[in-house]
């Protein structure tokens, strides 16, 4: 059979084997939400926010107000309504001059005076202040003290001067999050580089749940540990988060207490993005639409997919990756791939990051839970890529898939670790969605 995935303007069209069982679970279509203005989700709902006075009705004369918003990674139309938030603010009384706006950056490239006029509109960034949050600059960091799970809360200094913080973003599919949105814009979105290696390390405690895509709040550690930061500040937090059909529009938003409101927003994004799969398959076929614009954010259509998968699965992956490695740093060469996974079966999971800690010393923050999750994937599953932005080169150092020249290697590749009837799985817009695998659970 044949099947089509989305490849920027166009389509990569592949063949299947006929014996295959192939799942084509289908995504609730959304589309039918989007109103006429695209904005009217988000007016509504400033206007009616969960468990928090409306932004307009506030008294903000003479208060510092901070937005912040996620960057040029996501895919947030933020410039279609960022003119609501300033009016907003206009009519509690703030000041243009005690506005000040900062991308999520986390630990990721500075974005330009282009790309941010490009996020949130170029007659916006003309009405307030911005910069770019540095997370290995401890000059500009303040201290908030420590969480439950004594993961330290060191964010910018920012949040401290401000009255009133806006987290603006969307909720997402997450591979540790479970789902974006809600306090993740604060942390780890401005979080320094210390915090957000000692948050992220719980990928690598008991249970050793690496990939935790579309785990529900409550059961989630990392989720309520970058919560509990909410209550060590002074500020008034208010969160404003978008829902995007299959075109990118706003098909929901959710605006009001971060908690409250990231709540309302999953229960909408497990209709909208979860894909009900009623049994678990021996191999994946997913794409990375629609997140495309590096090899990073491309990745994370394979994170989305692993609840589909049986144990030593096969992973067959399409990553249009734009930017190619972008900000990823090019790594040591590893040992060969069958090599690499024949050592981290051996040591079992709870040691694999004492392993790359003994091998792999001097790595940065991201470079070390990357890599990690890189580690994780080749023990456990097979994994055949096709990313045409990446060279030769590159692919050698990353080492942890096996590259395909043409589209139809990947599943010609992949197809040899299969048996005949193997049941297999598509997820188009695999950067978007995720498997919903509660039926199968049940069953």
């Amino acid at each position: 059979m044949e099947i089509s995935l989305p490849w920027g303007n166009d389509f990569i069209r592949l063949e299947l084997p006929d014996s295959w069982h192939v799942h084509l679970p289908e995504r609730v279509d959304i589309s039918a939400m989007a109103k006429q203005q695209e904005t009217d989700p988000v007016a509504e709902a400033l206007q009616n926010p969960e468990k928090a006075s409306p932004l307009q009705s506030m008294d903000l004369s003479g208060k510092n107000i901070l937005i912040i918003i996620d960057d040029n990674t996501r895919p947030t139309p933020a410039a279609a309504f960022f003119h609501l938030i300033l009016e907003a603010l206009e009519t509690a009384g703030a000041e243009p001059g005690k506005i000040h706006v900062m991308p999520a950056l986390g630990i990721h490239t500075p974005m330009s005076e282009k790309e941010m006029a490009e996020k949130i509109g170029p007659e916006n960034i003309k009405k307030v202040s911005w910069s770019n949050h540095d997370a290995f600059d401890p000059s500009s960091h303040h201290d908030f003290g420590f969480t439950s799970r004594n993961t330290p809360v060191i964010l910018n200094k920012k949040v401290y001067e401000s009255d009133l913080v806006i987290l603006v973003g969307m909720i997402e599919p997450h591979l540790w999050a479970g789902f974006g949105g809600g306090m993740k814009n604060l942390f780890p979105g401005v979080a320094s580089a210390e915090a957000i290696g000692r948050h992220h390390g719980m990928i690598a405690e008991p249970p050793y749940q690496f990939n935790r895509v579309g785990m529900m709040p409550e059961e989630n550690t990392f989720r309520l540990d970058l919560e509990e930061t909410k209550n060590l500040i002074k500020a008034g937090i208010l969160v404003l988060n978008v829902l995007l059909d299959e075109k990118h529009r706003i098909a929901a938003a959710f605006a009001g207490d971060p908690v409250a409101t990231h709540r309302k927003g999953v229960e909408f994004n497990k209709k909208a993005a979860g894909i009900r799969l009623n049994q678990p398959v021996d191999a994946v076929i997913v794409n990375s639409h629609p997140m495309d614009i590096n090899f990073k954010q491309s990745m994370k259509c394979v994170g989305n997919s692993l609840p589909a998968l049986k144990p030593g699965g096969v992973i067959m992956a399409f990553m249009r990756a734009q930017r190619g490695l972008d900000d990823i740093p090019l790594p040591d060469k590893p040992p060969p791939l069958p090599v690499l996974r024949a050592i981290l079966k051996i040591i079992g999971k709870s040691n694999v990051m004492g392993f790359l800690n003994l091998v792999k010393k001097g790595l940065n923050v991201e470079e070390r839970f990357l890599t990690y999750y890189s580690m994780r994937l080749i023990r456990e599953y097979r994994l055949f890529f096709y990313v045409p932005t990446l060279s030769e080169t590159e692919i050698r150092h990353l080492g942890f898939f096996q590259a395909c020249g043409k589209s139809r290697e990947v599943i010609e590749k992949g197809g040899r670790f299969l048996k005949k009837n193997a049941e297999v799985a598509v997820f188009p817009d695999g950067g978007a969605t995720y498997p919903d695998m509660t039926s199968a659970q049940a069953g």
